[in-house]
């Protein structure tokens, strides 16, 4: 059988006695240092992920908040084009008339100077029709 001597139950204790020192000296320092870095680890990417949910909130917000401006923008400008197709319908309007009006008062201008033609030209007429009955009688 095996027999178990002294120095067996010695090294047995010393191993045990290596193994309980190495730990509180070297592996549990060791696993702290390990814990502590992982759990640091860990805490940095859930402040990434965070940081990076709170990146892709905001750029939906800018996103939207852009369209809104777009479209008001697009609202505005279609607004001052009508407001500028009615104001070019008003000035048009308005330039019309006026021509119909200087046309219509030209009109009369030239009736009138028409009239004052056919009045000097009867006028004249009948002079000279008397020169030439003067002429001709005499």
């Amino acid at each position: 059988m095996l027999e178990i001597d002294a120095t067996f139950l010695v090294t047995f204790i010393i191993v045990w006695i290596l193994v309980i020192v190495l730990t509180k000296v070297f592996y549990n320092p060791v696993r702290r240092t390990v814990q502590s870095r992982k759990n640091k680890l860990d805490e940095d990417r859930k402040a990434t992920e965070k940081a990076l949910e709170n990146y892709e909130r905001t750029i939906i917000e800018i996103e939207e908040k852009l369209k809104k401006a777009q479209a008001a923008a697009q609202a505005t400008q279609y607004k001052f084009e009508q407001e500028a197709i009615q104001e070019k319908e008003r000035m048009l309007e308005e330039i019309s008339t006026e021509c119909r009006n200087q046309i219509e008062g030209a009109k009369k201008e030239l009736a009138l100077q028409l009239e004052k033609l056919k009045k000097d030209l009867d006028s004249q007429s009948r002079t000279l029709a008397k020169r030439i009955e003067e002429r001709l009688l005499h």
